[in-house]
């Protein structure tokens, strides 16, 4: 077995192996008797030096397909690094120059750096919700409801110009009455009480917006507070008959009260009298 290292170069497991085949080889052709092959194999199996197992196989026949080293010898591995690190600095050269020979090619701009951000500068980004006692605000109000409790019944419900809150039967549990808050989303305000079953209801989707935005509007007039404005909507029922109470005021307290139908008509006026 041919080796290109120095002849004290310690030898590998696989170097042994190598070792090993060729002499199974030279056993298997007739080179080897059986004794020298088993002599010869325990030697193989315990060789330090690449030059013992060189001894072992140097005066045998290999074949064509005999084991090769495992790696080429320090030398050549020497050339082949030395080679490619010149090939390096080649290349590297020749580009140093190309990029200092075209006028076409600039050296890239450094990196922008990110602006801080004054956050206490910046104002904060506020989505309005419409006065909820006027069209705009009924309608939003509506369109949730429904699209939270699938149907638009309620025992009884108060809008403010911000916030509403409402009663209604527990779903499936007509029994059970829970009181809900709303701005902006819905949540209950206390845990579910006793509720009658035959506890009148109100239908929202009967609530002519339109015609209660126009008396809503009306209203300072009506109660004969000119700067009042409106406090809130009560919508429940009066003897079983859905009703809408409308309230307003001003900064001096005075203030008064018209009920109307849910379609808007005006049932009657309780004007400021002082």
């Amino acid at each position: 077995m041919a080796s290109r290292y120095p002849a004290n170069t310690r030898a590998r497991d696989v170097d042994r192996a190598n070792t090993a085949a060729i002499l199974d080889g030279a056993f298997g052709d007739g080179q080897l008797s059986q004794d020298e092959h088993r002599a010869m194999s325990e030697l193989a199996a315990g060789a330090r030096p690449l030059d013992e197992l060189e001894t072992l196989v140097g005066d045998l026949q290999r074949p064509a397909d005999a084991p090769p080293d495992a790696r080429p010898p320090r030398e050549t591995r020497r050339h082949l690094f030395t080679a490619a690190v010149a090939a390096a600095a080649v290349i590297a050269a020749v580009g140093a120059f190309a990029l200092t020979d075209s006028d076409d090619v600039q050296a890239p701009a450094p990196a922008a750096q990110p602006a801080s951000i004054d956050l206490g500068a910046v104002a904060p980004l506020v989505i309005p919700t419409p006065d909820l006692t006027t069209r705009e605000g009924m309608t939003l109000f509506i369109d949730q409801y429904r699209a939270k409790f699938g149907d638009t019944v309620v025992d009884e419900l108060n809008l403010y110009p911000q916030h509403a809150n409402f009663e209604r039967a527990q779903p499936l549990e007509p029994n059970r009455l829970v009181s809900y808050d709303y701005r902006g989303g819905f949540s209950t305000s206390r845990p579910a009480t006793t509720r009658k079953v035959d506890t009148p209801i109100i239908d929202l989707a009967g609530l002519n917006v339109d015609a209660l935005a126009d008396v809503v509007a009306a209203a300072p007039t009506a109660i004969n507070v000119p700067d009042a404005k409106v406090d809130y909507l009560g919508v429940d029922t009066d003897g079983g008959t859905p009703i809408v109470r409308i309230y307003a005021s001003n900064d001096f307290d005075e203030s008064g009260m018209i009920v109307v139908t849910p379609a808007g008509s005006v049932l009657r006026v309780s004007p400021f009298s002082g």
